[in-house]
C-alpha cells in the first residue's frame, strides 16, 4: 500500500513541477491520440534499444573477461580450468626437474684458504 501511496504522491508531484508539459500531454490525447501514441511507441522503442545496448556491452564485457581468464590459465597453467576440472598437480606437491649441468667454476681450485671456525655464544644476551 506504501508504494501504491509513494506512486501516487511522484505523479502529483511531477504534475505539480511540470504544469505546462501535462496541459501539453492531455491536449495530445484529446485532440489528436494517433500523435501521442506515435510518441509513446517512439519512448517504448527507445527504452528497449538502450535495454538491449546495455545487456548487450554487459554480455561482451562478460565474454572478454571469460577469455582473458581461460588465456590467464592457460598461460600460467592454473590449477582449475574454465570447466572446474583439476589438473595433473596436486596442490603442495613439489616437482624438481633436473636443469642443464651447472657450468664449470671460473676460480682455480687451489686458490683460496678453508678457515676452521667455532662458533662461541653471545655473551650479551647471557648478560640481560
Amino acid at each position: 500500500m506504501n508504494f501504491l501511496t509513494a506512486l501516487i504522491d511522484g505523479l502529483t508531484g511531477f504534475v505539480r513541477r511540470n504544469p505546462l508539459f501535462c496541459l501539453l500531454l492531455l491536449l495530445l490525447a484529446l485532440f489528436a491520440p494517433s500523435v501521442l501514441e506515435g510518441i509513446a511507441m517512439f519512448v517504448v522503442y527507445a527504452v528497449l534499444g538502450l535495454m538491449l545496448l546495455f545487456a548487450a556491452i554487459v554480455f561482451s564485457f562478460r565474454w572478454k573477461l571469460y577469455r582473458m581468464r581461460r588465456d590467464m590459465e592457460k598461460q600460467f597453467g592454473s590449477g582449475t580450468t574454465a570447466g572446474g576440472h583439476t589438473s595433473r598437480n596436486r596442490e603442495g606437491e613439489v616437482k624438481i626437474r633436473k636443469t642443464a649441468d651447472a657450468p664449470e667454476k671460473r676460480i682455480r681450485r687451489d686458490v683460496g684458504d678453508y678457515v676452521d671456525f667455532e662458533e662461541m655464544p653471545d655473551s650479551d644476551k647471557n648478560a640481560q
